[in-house]
This record gives C-alpha cells, sequence and structure tokens, in this order.
C-alpha cells in the first residue's frame, strides 16, 4: 500500500516544525518564560480570591477560606464523636 499524498505533504511540513519546537521548548528562553507564565498566573489568581473574598465579605456571605476551615471542623468533630463512641 502506497502513502496517501496528503500524508506527504504533511511529513514535509510537520517534521520540521517538529525539530525546532522540540528544541525550543528545551531552551532556557522558553523554560524562563513558562517560569513567568507561572508566577503571573498564581499572582493573578491569588488578586482574584482577594477580590472575591472582599466581594463576599460585602454581602456577608463565607469565602471559599471559611467553609473550607469549618469542614475540617466538622471533620474533626466527627473522628471525636467515632473515636469516643469506639471507646465505649
Amino acid at each position: 500500500m502506497s502513502t496517501p499524498l496528503w500524508r506527504i505533504g504533511f511529513d514535509l511540513v510537520e517534521r520540521p516544525l517538529a525539530a525546532f519546537s522540540e528544541s525550543w521548548v528545551q531552551s532556557d528562553q522558553f523554560m524562563d518564560a513558562a517560569a513567568l507564565g507561572f508566577k503571573l498566573q498564581r499572582r493573578v489568581t491569588a488578586q482574584t480570591e482577594k477580590a472575591l473574598d472582599a466581594w463576599l465579605g460585602l454581602w456577608g456571605l463565607p469565602t471559599r477560606r471559611e467553609v473550607h476551615a469549618l469542614a475540617n471542623q466538622v471533620a474533626s468533630l466527627e473522628r471525636e464523636v467515632r473515636e469516643l463512641a469506639n471507646r465505649s
């Protein structure tokens, strides 16, 4: 079975691009850009969460952190009740 014409054209374009892409992804410049992107994402996420917490506070609604803290407290109380029940 012979190779389809579209595949020959695809390989002619894809192989040089793949080689270039692989070498670029392994470069220091790419790693620096990726690290900068991750730092920027963390900063934007933190600022967004801070703004959302302030907005929720204005409406008297609990924040994600407060709900998480309450869930941990409930889980802790459930463990204590289970331990007390097992002692009896």
